[in-house]
């Protein structure tokens, strides 16, 4: 496999990627309608282990804090507590895998970071991730999502927000909105979740 980190390229690659020397993220060729199955462990800014994913399956899942969406082009790993992506990748090619963001802590609850310029590099230790949207900014994003079915302005930067459907489009799935300009993500859930918008926007 042949992997892309940001800016980083591994060739002829077994698709496993070890932090501080333990095994954290394994990726793997599907068959059928999933090409990627990705294995990961997840842990707390404190160095608790609050989930694991195994082959886009939840062995466990704290609170169900994680989302995961994955289909022919790719996968989304959501982190729903804090609003942003925990890792994003797409199929580039034959036997080619790119991950094109991602946030996450190690096992010792340090944070790395996967942008398009490093991944874990010199930068990145002088890198605050930005903060997720506030309160009030999140009812804003759903209350528009129930309402609309057009493009939703991003309430802190006023860019159009990007839109992609977690799931399969059922009730119960919800929206991953995304602000490019200011690197911010919100999971909007379906209507199976109390206090929560319906999913019957559509997009």
């Amino acid at each position: 496999m042949q992997l892309t980190i940001g800016s980083n390229r591994l060739r002829s690659t077994d698709g496993m990627l070890r932090v501080r020397g333990q095994q954290q993220i394994a990726l793997e060729w599907g068959t059928g309608k999933v090409e990627i199955l990705l294995t990961m462990d997840l842990y707390s800014s404190g160095g608790g282990h609050i989930a694991r994913l195994r082959r886009n399956q939840w062995t466990f899942n704290d609170h169900d804090r994680f989302e995961f969406a994955g289909n022919t082009d790719g996968f989304n790993l959501v982190d729903t507590k804090l609003s942003q992506v925990v890792l994003r990748a797409r199929v580039a090619g034959k036997d080619s895998v790119v991950i094109t963001q991602g946030v996450f802590c190690s096992s010792a609850g340090n944070e790395i970071e996967v942008t398009k310029e490093d991944w874990d590099g010199p930068e990145a230790a002088s890198r605050t991730t930005k903060p997720p949207f506030a309160p009030d900014e999140v009812a804003s994003i759903r209350r528009a999502v129930a309402s609309s079915s057009g493009t939703i302005a991003c309430p802190r930067c006023g860019s159009h927000l990007a839109r992609e459907r977690l799931g399969n489009g059922a009730p119960r799935d919800g929206w991953l909105m995304s602000c490019l300009d200011c690197g911010r993500d919100l999971v909007v859930h379906g209507q199976s979740r109390a206090g929560d918008v319906s999913s019957e926007a559509r997009g």
